[in-house]
């Protein structure tokens, strides 16, 4: 029934409780499944110094910080370019879809994983939108009343969107926080 199917995590254990119901419909005759998260664009950890704007006596200067009250800065354990920092992002986050996507793995079944940076439910509806997905499988993480009216979850945010049916699976784990 479903051949493309779209399974937006976002790291956490509650989200991944949805694997069950993936590996269901692989065997029930899903073609395709992409595994899918956003991450915060990281910035880039180099930055062009543009050095002290005052003069401060070198000669005879008594161990210590230079400036008093001001500790010296310790150097960075390494240096990266935005680009850089990026690159290292996605790769971690593909590591991880790897390692939740080997559960699912199948004779005859695709999974895939993508990587995109910003507003998560923003992502996923654009994704969803242009992979052509037959359905979307996604977790919430149980909150209900005022606090999912005011704030919206990324789960009802893709509902209301409208690209795809979404089967909304409430993980067990959730459900002992809230009864208990």
């Amino acid at each position: 029934m479903f051949k493309k199917v779209l399974v937006p995590l976002d790291g956490s254990t509650l989200s991944e409780e949805v694997l069950p119901a993936v590996t269901k419909l692989l065997e029930d005759g899903a073609g395709e499944v992409t595994l899918f998260i956003t991450g915060e664009a990281p910035e880039g950890t180099r930055r062009r110094r543009k050095g002290l704007h005052r003069v401060l006596p070198i000669a005879g200067i008594t161990p210590g910080p230079v400036v008093p009250d001001v500790l010296p800065a310790a150097p960075p354990a390494y240096a990266e370019t935005r680009d850089q920092a990026v690159e290292r992002k996605e790769h971690e986050l593909l590591e991880y879809l790897d390692q939740v996507g080997r559960s699912l793995a199948g004779p005859g079944w695709a999974v895939r994983g993508a990587v995109h940076f910003g507003d998560p439910a923003s992502e996923i509806i654009r994704f969803a939108k242009s992979g052509d997905f037959d359905l979307i499988v996604m977790a919430t993480h149980g909150r209900s009343g005022l606090q999912e009216t005011l704030h919206g979850s990324v789960t009802a945010q893709v509902i209301r969107s409208g690209p795809t049916p979404v089967l909304v699976v409430r993980p067990k784990k959730a459900e002992r926080r809230h009864d208990g």
